[in-house]
């Protein structure tokens, strides 16, 4: 669907039939019946993706940030709250395997092993930078506020919590533009 919608000249028909059983395969998205509507009487592919962007854009960008948001806020409190550095970048691997399943099934698709595996180094890269986030956000800590427990522990937290937010963020961003058909396009 990707390559038909990238040629203004492909033939309709074809395009149609894989934008149609695409949106088959979407889930819990507004006005789903308009769209297929206006994909079916799209005449040409321009069109196509035009009626595809209106129709669906905005609901899968909404849905991927609404999962994106939640995945970042669940991934920094645990990291803030994981007893150990290493174990941060361990709990944010899997936060981040679990986003991009889910921004997967939000564009009704499954990624193909190529995407999979470039979307998993993306996430080792997630998992890595929180771990050397922490580190580093701990040592800071220790050297800065060795006199006041508490707020030495909360001040270690902090930098990697964030950091992990930011990439899951990030990560289901670029996990939707895998997933999706028209980002290509744009």
């Amino acid at each position: 669907m990707r390559a038909l919608l990238l040629q203004d000249d492909a033939p309709v028909a074809p395009a149609r039939v894989l934008a149609l059983e695409w949106i088959s395969r979407l889930e819990r998205l507004p006005d789903l019946a308009a769209a297929r509507e206006a994909v079916a009487s799209a005449p040409d592919v321009p069109l196509l993706r035009a009626t595809l962007r209106k129709h669906l854009g905005g609901s899968l960008r909404e849905a991927t940030r609404t999962a994106g948001n939640r995945a970042a806020l669940e991934g920094g409190v645990v990291v803030a709250i994981s007893p150990s550095p290493a174990l941060d970048g361990v709990l944010a691997g899997l936060r981040g395997l679990s986003l991009l399943r889910q921004v997967a099934a939000i564009h009704g698709m499954r990624p193909g092993a190529a995407v999979t595996l470039a979307l998993l180094r993306r996430l080792a890269w997630t998992a890595a930078g929180t771990s050397g986030a922490d580190l580093l956000g701990q040592s800071f800590a220790d050297a800065a506020l060795s006199h006041i427990p508490g707020i030495k522990q909360l001040a270690a937290a902090l930098p990697g919590s964030g950091l992990t937010a930011l990439r899951l963020k990030s990560l289901a961003q670029v996990a939707a533009r895998a997933c999706s058909p028209m980002e290509v396009s744009q």
